[in-house]
């Protein structure tokens, strides 16, 4: 016998972020580095030190494609008798695409680039050319973000429904900015006359890298590097075609209300618009509108509905009340686990500054996380700092001077759970800088980092979508046994 039963719809609206999809992939990047003509032949190579210095991402349906630039420093013992170390500095390019389904233009991309192994080794057939040979992990992830009504109660359906508490990534703050910069160069002195004069600018090529990032509050400040390359018609009478690379350097800043120092962010950068001109006296103007977005995720815990009788639930979906969604969320592993680092260097200063008397002030200019290793129950952090040293000479006329210096670290954190291949987001923060001198040409700097690393995995949760919220409906409904 059947009985009526009012049920009302009650729902929340969140705003989560969906992973569309992941991908891990293992590419083997190998390329030949030249030495240069001052420079002697190489009989030996000691050490081959890489860097992923410039990515760009393009989404395209259903594929992700990552490209970027390796940065090579290279240590050789050069192939004459007396045997002397030398350094060569080279580059190599690598392209990889991705297969992941459901991709769009103008979804999300977290993407982490790894290398994992790299060698060097002289050419038998000509000294002067090094193969080098890289091996990459590329980690992509594609989010999404979109406001969904969820399912949180049905008010008098007595017991046929069911709600556990489930994690969602929320958007906790959300913001754009539009930044305009401009720079112009002299290419006569940039290049040191090795590169003519432009009459016309052909084209124009341009990318750009963010390289630091940090949350204060109410507000993301962003810094990074807009890398120009221009294709130019030279100033001579044959008028040869010729390329110049051009970096111009940038800080903004994004309203985030909400914001708090500590909040894991993510920022995404897009070139709107480059403009180049030739000026007069061998100079070129270069203009660029850049969209700088920032979006801070938060993981909350909240309680929803997850399972519902299948009679009430075939009469809420006839009524067009309610959907059921599969959710993709990232599971934290390990709640944004943090460590210190203090680090105390001894750093010369270099050879053409003056000796020191006094420091002056010693501040934290850049942090780069170079390398993240993750091994069982375990994340292995590699980065750099940068630190810029404020310094009165040891003159009589007192001249300020300030050289920088990168400093190189590295950690670990604890993650009970993670395991290789996981996905890994980390924030490195300076909490404390101080120089000091130990003699007059050695400076001690003492560093204090908060590291944060969050693991995540991806969970499906099946929950339940209000296409009416707040809706009262009628079901007639067969006893619950």
């Amino acid at each position: 016998m059947t009985h009526k039963l009012k049920v009302k719809v009650l729902c929340q609206e969140e705003t989560v972020q969906q992973v569309i999809g992941e991908k891990t992939v293992q590419t083997v990047v190998r390329g030949v580095v030249i030495i240069p003509q001052p420079k002697p032949p190489a009989e030996q190579i000691l050490a081959v030190r890489a860097q992923v210095e410039e990515q760009e991402i393009d989404v395209i349906p259903d594929k992700v494609i990552v490209q970027g630039k390796l940065v090579l420093n290279i240590t050789f013992v050069a192939d004459i008798k007396t045997q002397p170390v030398h350094h060569v500095r080279g580059q190599l390019e690598f392209a990889e695409s991705l297969h992941i389904p459901g991709t769009r233009p103008g979804m999300d991309v977290v993407k982490q680039i790894t290398i994992e192994k790299v060698r060097g080794e002289v050419d038998p057939r000509d000294s002067r050319r090094i193969v080098v040979t890289m091996i990459l992990r590329i980690f992509v992830k594609v989010v999404e973000v979109e406001p969904k009504q969820l399912l949180i109660d049905l008010l008098g359906a007595e017991n046929r429904f069911k709600t556990e508490p489930v994690k969602l990534d929320v958007v906790k703050a959300v913001g754009a900015r539009q930044v305009v910069i401009s720079d112009q160069f002299d290419v006569l002195r940039q290049f040191e006359g090795k590169k003519p004069c432009p009459e016309e600018v052909l084209d124009v090529i341009a990318d750009v890298v963010v390289t630091r990032k940090e949350v204060i509050l109410e507000k993301v400040i962003v810094e990074g590097v807009l890398i120009v390359q221009v294709i130019y018609v030279a100033d001579w009478p044959t008028q040869p075609v010729h390329h110049a690379h051009f970096e111009i350097p940038f800080t903004a800043f994004v309203e985030l209300t909400g914001a708090r120092p500590g909040d894991m962010v993510s920022v995404q950068v897009q070139i709107e618009d480059v403009t180049t001109r030739v000026k007069n006296d061998c100079e070129i103007m270069i203009a660029a509108v850049l969209n700088v977005k920032a979006r801070i995720v938060e993981q909350i815990k909240k309680k929803l509905v997850v399972q519902i009788d299948k009679d009430l639930l075939k009469c809420l979906l006839f009524e067009d009340a309610i959907r059921p969604v599969i959710l993709f969320l990232d599971q934290i592993l390990n709640e944004e686990d943090m460590v210190q680092v203090t680090i105390r260097e001894v750093v010369n200063i270099p050879q053409q500054k003056p000796d020191a008397q006094k420091i002056l002030e010693a501040m934290v200019t850049n942090i780069e996380v170079t390398e993240t290793d993750v091994i069982p129950n375990k994340v292995i952090v590699r980065g750099v700092v940068t630190v810029k040293v404020v310094y009165v000479a040891d003159r009589p006329d007192q001249p300020v001077h300030a050289f920088t210096v990168d400093i190189p670290f590295t950690t670990f954190v604890d993650v009970p759970g993670a395991v290789p291949g996981a996905a890994v987001n980390v924030m490195v923060d300076a909490e404390f800088v101080q120089a000091a001198i130990e003699d007059a040409r050695r400076v001690v700097i003492k560093l204090v980092l908060r590291v944060t690393v969050r693991v995540t995995d991806i969970v499906q949760r099946q929950v339940f979508e209000c296409l009416r919220p707040g809706a009262v409906i009628e079901c007639l409904l067969p006893p619950k046994p």
